[in-house]
């Protein structure tokens, strides 16, 4: 019997392929990236200035938000 008969009968062994550890690189690229936009976000984000609310009166006739005035608390009877 000859080696090709030999191989025909029994087959070929394969080898294991050499196992590899998943690459962590893209995720820490997508990491970097993500941290890279949110720093850019809190940093370079234009944020406009808060003016304060006016104060309500009779006077205001429009829907736009505005702040009454606490009541003071009446003085205490003695």
């Amino acid at each position: 019997m000859n080696d090709l008969h030999r191989i025909m009968q029994e087959g070929v062994p394969d080898p294991e392929p050499p196992k590899k550890l998943p690459s962590i690189m893209p995720w820490a690229l997508v990491a970097l990236v993500l941290v890279l936009v949110s720093l850019g976000i809190r940093l370079f984000w234009p944020v406009p200035a808060t003016q304060p609310l006016p104060q309500c009166t009779d006077q205001v006739q429009t829907q736009d938000a505005c702040v009454r005035k606490a009541p003071e608390p009446a003085a205490a009877a003695q």
